[in-house]
């Protein structure tokens, strides 16, 4: 699926109930959490939004299988995890990467009926777990924008300042700050700061 296709479908308040998100654009993947989170509703952490990382990873499936206390379903979003990493040397996975594809394979029934479960990763090779998300999930890769959808993002977001912002600036910007998202909405958030809002910016 395609970035534009999942925001899409969260916009209109879809949500799936198994996703890997992955790719070098942070500030979409970032988005795409917030989006989640959103269409997902009330969120307790340890009750029905669990957070796991990679030193976490063998706790996947028991958080998986604990009930939401008394939520419908538990949110549980596990981020660089490396289960997405493949030992070139070897057919296999490691002992958690083949458990947890084996039990994404027999029991997407349970997955559907109690839990929203998101991978957000950086890199990813197709193991796996990623053969068994991508039977029964959503992948969706978010690669570095291009220049224009950059700006384009920029502009958007300084409309929420009441601010216009031109084309030249937002490529001067790229040419100072770099192209990370995140970084130029620093840069533009300290810019309105300053100067204030409803301002052009030519």
């Amino acid at each position: 699926m395609t970035y534009d296709n999942l925001e899409k479908n969260l916009n209109s308040g879809k949500l799936d109930s198994l996703y890997l998100i992955y790719g070098d654009e942070e500030y979409l993947v970032d988005k795409a959490i917030k989006k989640i989170k959103k269409n997902f509703g009330e969120l307790l952490v340890g009750m029905n939004y669990i957070n796991i990382d990679e030193s976490s990873t063998s706790d996947i499936i028991s958080n998986i299988e604990s009930p939401a206390f008394g939520f419908e379903k538990k949110l549980i979003i596990v981020r660089n995890s490396g289960l997405f990493k493949k030992d070139g040397r070897k057919k296999t996975g490691t002992p958690i990467q083949e458990a947890l594809a084996d039990y994404i394979n027999k029991n997407k029934e349970i997955i559907k009926d109690m839990v929203v479960l998101v991978f957000c990763e950086k890199e990813i090779d197709k193991n796996n777990v990623f053969l068994a998300i991508e039977k029964y999930g959503t992948i969706v890769e978010c690669p570095s924008m291009k220049n224009y959808e950059i700006i384009s993002n920029l502009k958007n977001i300084c409309k929420m300042y009441k601010v216009n912002l031109s084309d030249e600036v937002g490529n001067y910007f790229l040419e100072v700050a770099g192209t990370s998202m995140q970084e130029l909405i620093n840069e533009i958030r300290k810019l309105i700061e300053y100067k204030g809002e409803g301002r052009i910016y030519y």
